[in-house]
């Protein structure tokens, strides 16, 4: 895992410094070397953690005849299949990294490279002979790629959005479209746009080719999403031989994440789908597979616990860890309300753009303990969208079937998700009967800001279940839980690998008819079936998704002071996009017991101000401490054994 940066446009004489900068403010992303190459107008530069081929594999790293020079974040988990294809059709090695594996493939299939790879990307590729840089992301938009031009020819782009900054290239301003919609509908990373005006990220599966003279023509390079279409249109059904093969294809997903040279850990909330990797993983270590000596003899998993907290999974991850104490090391943090206020700040750089909730401060700790120990961390991410993991999901369902006339089967299956149901429900009944107010995010903006942005839409499809999971894996839900997740694990120099979002894992389960992913009342029903011998009943029949959060409402009431000193702010007054007299009341109602609104509108509203000090008021690549290298304040941590 890496950080890649690079530009076209500007002169050797000056392309020296400005990649230097670049690559400077994403030194966390890798701190085992960095690497430069200019050429006439263009240049990449490359911040390398060494995870495969740590004696060799240096980047940017150039082709056979020199023509072509890559810089390259990821990991292609398929890599060693396809080095033995390449040296068939006659390309020879001089490393054992996957990064040549990349660049000898792209010399062999050009775009169609892109689509023989499963697993995460992030990469660049020069060609020093007609100036122009190809540029491509991941199928599932894993690894992330920023990019900007400033009109005249010239065009930067990294793995962060500081990198840009620091170029020099466009002003830094605001993207009032973004922050609306981030506002308005709590929604961000589903389109091209950044909070950052003149910054757009590539989509999932999407490459850009920018010319030697700046121009810059984006496509998409995978038929991944046609597949699924197609797969979906004619679905085979889930019996016996569906379930061996979704079992197969998880465990070829998990084993193929294995593979390093340096320490590999997980992630365990609790959940089924962070459990499921923990538990398969221990399975391989007793079976003594050479893939896994990168965990040791015993895996380190980590876990937040917020204990007396009603977001608290502690007791699904011991029951997890009593079965497993042979081959399991469970450490444990705890964060704290205190250490999240202290943190604040470096969370917020941390990020480099807003999110929906503090639930990723929990990560954040988990993947700053965990530095302590590995250098590679497995999770469960992806699996919720592939496999209707969250409540709502069994409403799209419901509204499918009564689209489709099943009536029978709609009485039958909302009698069976009753208890999902009221789950959904209880919240909105409780407002209802202690007459709580729950003011809209627009009753909080300044009336001029939302009437410039009256036409924005954000539509999600609520009647046909796997259009709407494939709307979510690509476009709303799991985009930006990628970029929390790639913020966190580099923020301490680490690779997050995410086991479920496997392409071949994928397609299996796209193959078969819907009774695979939601089927009386229980969803994931594909993931249970797999796992049925391998988890605790507690854990594989569990039907209420927590996942990494944080007792939001609890915290706030705790810091209820600082959030004052902030809303009421002259700073925060002066934004346009504010209503501050209306926030204000809003605020005081809720800390008074009386509603006002929900503690993610309150922390949007907190998350832009804060934003907007950190990287508009100032330079955030002149801050006093690049974030790789200030002291954190550390949440309290154990271990289980």
């Amino acid at each position: 895992m890496c950080g890649i940066a690079g530009y076209t446009g500007i002169s050797t004489e000056n392309g020296h410094a400005v990649l230097r900068r670049m690559a400077r403010v994403q030194a966390h992303r890798g701190p085992d070397g960095e690497g430069f190459f200019t050429h006439e107008r263009i240049g990449l530069a490359h911040r390398r953690l060494s995870i495969i081929d740590r004696a060799g594999g240096e980047q940017p790293m150039r082709s056979v005849d020199d023509r072509y020079v890559i810089s390259y974040n990821g990991e292609v988990y398929n890599y060693r299949e396809l080095r033995a294809e390449l040296i068939e059709l006659g390309h020879t090695f001089r490393t054992a990294s996957d990064t040549e594996v990349v660049l000898n493939a792209w010399l062999q299939w050009g775009t169609a490279a892109f689509d023989r790879f499963n697993g995460m990307f992030g990469l660049a590729i020069a060609d020093t002979r007609t100036g122009e840089i190809i540029l491509a992301r991941d199928q599932f938009g894993i690894k992330p790629v920023y990019l900007a031009e400033d009109g005249a020819g010239t065009v930067v782009f990294a793995s962060e959005l500081r990198p840009i900054i620091a170029a020099g290239i466009i002003p830094r301003r605001p993207d009032d479209v973004t922050l609306f919609r981030y506002l308005r509908f709590r929604v961000h990373d589903d389109t091209e746009r950044t909070f950052f005006a003149g910054i757009t990220r590539l989509m999932p599966g999407q490459m850009a080719t920018i010319s030697a003279d700046g121009t810059v023509r984006r496509e998409t390079y995978t038929t991944l999403y046609e597949d699924l279409e197609k797969l979906a249109a004619n679905p085979k059904p889930y019996d016996n031989g569906a379930r061996e093969r979704i079992a197969a294809a998880l465990h070829k997903a998990i084993h193929a994440r294995l593979v390093a040279e340096v320490p590999v850990g997980t992630a365990l909330s609790g959940g089924l789908d962070s459990s499921t990797v923990v538990a398969m993983v221990n399975k391989l270590i007793g079976e003594h597979d050479p893939d896994v000596a990168s965990v040791g003899s015993r895996q380190q998993s980590f876990s937040a616990v917020f204990p007396g907290e009603r977001n608290d999974e502690e007791r699904y991850v011991n029951e997890l860890a009593m079965g497993l104490t042979e081959h399991l090391q469970v450490h444990k943090v705890h964060p704290q309300v205190d250490s999240f206020q202290a943190d604040m700040r470096d969370f917020i750089r941390t990020q480099e753009e807003p999110i929906i909730s503090t639930g990723p401060y929990a990560q954040y700790c988990v993947m700053r303990e965990a530095t302590k120990h590995v250098t590679v961390m497995l999770d469960g991410q992806g699996a919720d969208e592939m496999m209707a993991g969250y409540s709502p999901y069994f409403l799209v369902y419901l509204r499918q079937l009564k689209r489709r006339k099943k009536l029978g089967r709609l009485t039958v299956e909302s009698l069976r998700a009753s208890d999902v149901m009221w789950r959904l429900g209880r919240f909105l009944l409780a407002d209802k009967l202690l007459r709580r107010s729950n003011t809209p995010p627009t009753d909080l903006l300044e009336p001029e800001f939302v009437q410039a942005h009256k036409g924005e839409r954000f539509d999600v499809i609520g009647n046909d279940l796997k259009p709407r999971l494939v709307h979510d894996i690509f476009r709303h839900s799991l985009p930006s839980l990628l970029r929390y997740e790639d913020r966190n694990t580099m923020r301490f120099s680490l690779e997050g690998r995410v086991p479920f979002l496997d392409m071949d894992l994928l397609k299996e389960l796209w193959a078969l008819d819907e009774k695979a992913i939601l089927h009386a009342s229980w969803n994931k029903r594909a993931l249970r079936d797999a796992t049925r011998e391998l988890l605790p009943p507690m854990i594989n029949r569990r039907r209420n998704k927590i996942g990494f959060t944080t007792p939001e409402d609890a915290w706030f009431v705790h810091i209820k002071d600082y959030l004052q000193d902030v809303f009421s702010s002259p700073e925060f007054g002066s934004r346009p996009y504010f209503n501050q007299e209306a926030v204000m009341k809003v605020w005081t109602d809720f800390v008074n017991g009386r509603g006002g609104a929900e503690t993610m509108t309150f922390w949007r509203l907190l998350n832009v101000e804060l934003w907007m000090r950190e990287f508009i008021d100032v330079d955030p690549t002149t801050w006093a401490l690049p974030a790789s290298e200030q002291e954190p304040v550390v949440a309290a941590a154990e271990s289980l054994v």
